[in-house]
């Protein structure tokens, strides 16, 4: 497999670009005249395009890392040190990691009390608040700069017992961590709320009428009314289960726990929410993207795909929205295999497109998403592929992330625990701007 740990952007694009070359060698010699594939060909084949889909992945993610959490330049040096206070990202996690000591009855140095002091963080707070990044409306294959800078928060909010600050590092992890596991939150456009009462989204649809042409002194006559309605949102509460921390690590006033607490917390969130924003029932939970889309196209096998069918599925999408910046493609890893298999009557492979230094993977010329709670094979009755402007599917996140420790529970095993706790909901406000594949 394709080494992609610890590889920049343009190391992993080159990479890349290697991968694809060697795909490409191997379907020349599948078109060799007179010559058999072989047994070996077919092992070539394989490790190939799994070294192809490793490779897709780390881009991707590098990608997401590149266009949402690196600020410009002129943002990193205003927002390096406060001005007002001096603080810095190194005074943001110790003062985070003085809260869970304080939490646990540790002492805490003076230079970790002169941290918390210079961020505004109260050691003794029963309550850490964690404010996710107001995101962009737009998917993340995107990526304008005016919509992906950094947001950032020196202060984000108060109660009785104090103000909380997040560390950047803890924040920035989160919402990493979030997206890896959220295939739907990578392109899905994001809605934060500061309450979580029911929200309801006005949706109208006026297709039904056009103007008219009127001869000299003619009436215009009437028009059928545009359909009004709308699509609630609700606040469904989401936990990461206990994340337990040990003494020895809590002891250890050297190691940043923020990236540690932040990734798990994030991986079990992400997981759960993925999972629903992708097949959910709304039933006391969101609405999947799946479950919302339209029916694109069924297929004429149960069990198998055409390229035919792939594109009828796309042509199933109105023009109107194969044109918007939230256009695209979104399927499991196991279904994208299998469309790079397909082959014409020549035994050649359809699928063309590869790697290059600027542009992302597409197919048929937009950029697809993996989502691996999606159908992962080719089934009798199941939903495979999805196509279409997924800015129409709403992602709201509810106030802030709560993070608690708990104190006694597992004081036998000489552990500390935290738990959070947060709220959301999805729904896709325009089922006919994503559709479905149906394998018959």
């Amino acid at each position: 497999m394709a080494d992609c740990k610890g590889k920049s952007l343009k190391e992993l694009r080159e990479l890349g670009g290697s991968a694809s070359a060697s795909i490409n060698e191997l379907r020349e010699l599948n078109d060799t005249e007179g010559r058999e594939w072989t047994g070996e060909d077919e092992t070539a084949w394989q490790a190939a395009n799994a070294d192809y889909n490793q490779i897709e992945r780390s881009i991707r993610a590098a990608e997401v890392d590149a266009k949402r959490f690196k600020p410009a330049e002129d943002d990193r040096k205003e927002h390096q040190t406060d001005p007002q206070t001096g603080a810095t990202e190194e005074d943001r996690c110790v003062g985070l990691q003085a809260w869970m000591r304080t939490q646990y009855g540790l002492d805490i140095t003076d230079d970790q009390r002169e941290a918390c002091q210079r961020v505004g963080v109260n050691p003794n707070s029963r309550e850490f608040q964690i404010r996710t990044r107001p995101m962009s409306p737009e998917p993340m294959w995107v990526g304008r700069s005016g919509n992906t800078r950094e947001s950032r928060y020196m202060s984000v909010g108060t109660n009785a017992d104090g103000g909380f600050t997040v560390p950047e590092g803890f924040q920035a992890e989160l919402e990493r961590t979030l997206l890896a596991f959220g295939g739907v939150r990578r392109v899905a456009r994001i809605l934060r709320t500061d309450s979580g009462n029911d929200m309801p989204w006005p949706t109208e649809d006026d297709t039904g009428n056009t103007g008219a042409i009127l001869a000299e002194n003619t009436t215009f006559g009437a028009s059928v009314e545009a359909t009004f309605a709308a699509v609630t949102f609700n606040a469904y509460k989401y936990s990461s289960t206990p994340v337990i921390v040990s003494q020895e690590l809590l002891d250890d006033s050297a190691f940043n726990l923020a990236p540690v607490i932040a990734g798990q917390v994030g991986t079990r969130i992400g997981r759960i929410t993925n999972t629903h924003f992708t097949t959910g029932d709304a039933s006391s939970k969101p609405n999947g993207v799946v479950t919302a889309s339209g029916l694109g196209v069924t297929t004429a096998g149960a069990a198998a795909i055409t390229f035919d069918e792939v594109f009828d599925l796309f042509h199933s999408v109105d023009p109107a929205y194969r044109s918007a910046p939230g256009f695209g493609w979104m399927m499991n890893d196991g279904v994208l295999v299998y469309i790079r298999k397909l082959k014409d009557g020549n035994n050649n492979y359809l699928w063309s497109e590869g790697l290059t230094a600027s542009e992302p993977n597409t197919l048929l010329g937009k950029p697809y998403t993996i989502n691996q709670d999606m159908q992962a094979t080719v089934a009798t009755a199941t939903k495979t592929m999805l196509v279409g402007d997924f800015s129409k599917y709403i992602i709201r996140d509810v106030a802030n992330m709560r993070l608690y420790r708990l104190d006694e529970r597992y004081r036998d095993l000489d552990q500390t625990a935290f738990v959070a706790f947060s709220r959301h909901d999805g729904d896709c406000i325009n089922t006919g701007a994503i559709k479905h594949m149906l394998q018959a």
